[in-house]
C-alpha cells in the first residue's frame, strides 16, 4: 500500500555532486528531509551520491543545496504526477477511457439476456413468453430481478414442472427447468360422462375409481366401446334393480392399439450447386432496435440468405445489449436429380423418427414399428404399423334416458302414465 501511495504522490531518483554532500545530508536530516536508498556510483565526473526522495520533498531541498552548494540532477522520474505531464495532450484520450468504463459499468445493472434450458414439453419460446408476461424482460434491473419468486411461480403455473432453477449471473438470467412424467391433472367434470374407446385395442390397464367398469384387463374392445359407464345401479333384494343414478365417470385406463402408418415423399430431389458468388450485408441493433442496416444488392436469379447473429459480451456471463447481424446472400444454380435407396431410406428413417419423437412428447408409448418402403418413378412411399400404448380415451355425456327409470303405477302395476280402473 505504501509503494502506491508513493506512486500517486511521485518519486524521483538523485544524482548529488558538489564540494560538501556530507554536509547536504546533515542538514536534509535536520529538516527532516527523508532519503532513501543513498548509495555511491563513479561517473566520468568522479565520484557522486545517488539518493531517492519523494517529489515533494525535492521542490524543498533548494535553499539546502545552494546552502552547500550541491547539484541536485534528476536522473529518473517515477510516479502518477510525470505520467500525467507526459500525456497532458491526450487528456480527451482519457476520458473517453474514463466513460467507456462508467459505461460499462452502467450496462452491468441491466438483465441484456435471458437463457432457458431444459424444457421440451414447454419450449423456451413459451417461457419466455410467460417471463415477459410477468414483467421479467431484457433490460430490466439486476437488482429488481427476484429468483425465488420466479421459481416459486413457475412451479405454481406449471405442476408439470418438478425442478426450476433461476439464477442471475452478471447481465444474464439463467433459467433450467426439469419436467416430470406425471400427468396434468384434469379438471373435475360435474357433468356425468361415459369413458369411450377412441380406437379399437387390447385393454392393458383399467383403475376405476368412479362408474361402472363395463370391460377388464384382456378384453378386445372396439372404437365407440363403453369402458367405463357413467351410470350406478342401485341392487335390492333378489338382485333387483330399484334405481340408476348417473356420475361422472373417472378411471386410468391404457390401451394397446395398432396405428397404420405412411408417409410418401416425391423421388425427385432439387440441389444446389453454389457458384461462389456471394453478397454480405449487416445490421447493428441495441436491444431490438436497428441503428445501422446495410443490405447486399445483387442481381442473382437463385440464391440463398445466411444469416448470422452474434452478441457482443466481455464475456460469457456479461452480454452486452448489441447485437450484429451479417446477411449473405449467395448464388447457386439449381439441379434436379433423383434419390438412391440409401438416400430415401435415410429420408424415410427420418420422417418416421420424428413422428415417434412426436407420439412420445403427448403421452403415447411406442412398442414396436413395422414399416416397408418402396419406390416408383415419382414417389417413395413408407407403409407399415405402430403398436402404441396410449389412453385413447374420450368422455362421452350420458343421456338422460339410459339412466331414468319408468315409474311403474302403484296400484296397478303398470309402466304407463294411464291405470285400469275396476
Amino acid at each position: 500500500m505504501k509503494r502506491v501511495f508513493d506512486f500517486i504522490k511521485g518519486e524521483v531518483f538523485v544524482e548529488l555532486s558538489g564540494t560538501s554532500p556530507e554536509r547536504f545530508f546533515n542538514i536534509c536530516r535536520s529538516r527532516k528531509i527523508p532519503l532513501y536508498n543513498v548509495s555511491t556510483q563513479l561517473t566520468e565526473k568522479g565520484t557522486c551520491y545517488v539518493a531517492k526522495m519523494k517529489l515533494k520533498d525535492y521542490l524543498r531541498i533548494r535553499p539546502t543545496a545552494k546552502k552547500t552548494h550541491c547539484i541536485p540532477y534528476i536522473r529518473k522520474r517515477l510516479g502518477l504526477p510525470f505520467w500525467l505531464k507526459k500525456y497532458r495532450s491526450r487528456i480527451m484520450f482519457f476520458a473517453g477511457g474514463f466513460y467507456c468504463l462508467w459505461f460499462v459499468w452502467l450496462l452491468s445493472c441491466f438483465v441484456w439476456d435471458i437463457s432457458v434450458t431444459g424444457g421440451f414439453v414447454h419450449t423456451e419460446e413459451e417461457l419466455l413468453s410467460y417471463l415477459r408476461e410477468n414483467g421479467v424482460v431484457c433490460g430490466m434491473r439486476c437488482e429488481t430481478v427476484n429468483c425465488t419468486d420466479i421459481e416459486r411461480q413457475l412451479r405454481i403455473d406449471y405442476p408439470d414442472i418438478g425442478w426450476v432453477s433461476a439464477e442471475l449471473r452478471g447481465t444474464k438470467l439463467f433459467l433450467r427447468v426439469a419436467e416430470t412424467d406425471m400427468p396434468i391433472v384434469q379438471e373435475e367434470t360435474k357433468t356425468p360422462v361415459h369413458l369411450v374407446a377412441t380406437a379399437d385395442g387390447i385393454v392393458e390397464k383399467l383403475v376405476c375409481r368412479k362408474g361402472t367398469p363395463l370391460v377388464k384387463e384382456g378384453d378386445v374392445v372396439k372404437k365407440g366401446d363403453i369402458l367405463v359407464s357413467g351410470i350406478i345401479s342401485v341392487i335390492g333384494d333378489n338382485d333387483i334393480e330399484v334405481d340408476r343414478y348417473p356420475v361422472a365417470a373417472e378411471a386410468d385406463i391404457t390401451l394397446k392399439t395398432i396405428k397404420k402408418y405412411m408417409h410418401t415423399f416425391e423421388r425427385k430431389m432439387e440441389e444446389h450447386n453454389f457458384t461462389g458468388k456471394s453478397e454480405n450485408g449487416y445490421r447493428f441493433f441495441y436491444g431490438n432496435k436497428k441503428i445501422f442496416s446495410h443490405m447486399p444488392s445483387h442481381s442473382y436469379t437463385n440464391y440463398a440468405i445466411i444469416t448470422e447473429d452474434a452478441v457482443l459480451s466481455l464475456h460469457k456471463h456479461f452480454p452486452l445489449p448489441f447485437r450484429v447481424q451479417k446477411t449473405t446472400v449467395s448464388e447457386y444454380v439449381p439441379v434436379i436429380r433423383d434419390y438412391t435407396k440409401e438416400e430415401a431410406e435415410q429420408v424415410a428413417e427420418q420422417a418416421l423418427e420424428r413422428y415417434v419423437a412426436y407420439l412420445t412428447g403427448h403421452g403415447t408409448k411406442v412398442l414396436s414399428v413395422e414399416t416397408k418402403m418402396t419406390m416408383n418413378e415419382k414417389n417413395v412411399v413408407t407403409t407399415g404399423k405402430l403398436v402404441l400404448l396410449s389412453e385413447a380415451w374420450e368422455q362421452v355425456a350420458v343421456q338422460e334416458n339410459e339412466w331414468r327409470l319408468q315409474n311403474s303405477d302403484e296400484y296397478s302395476g303398470n309402466n304407463d302414465e294411464s291405470s285400469s280402473g275396476a
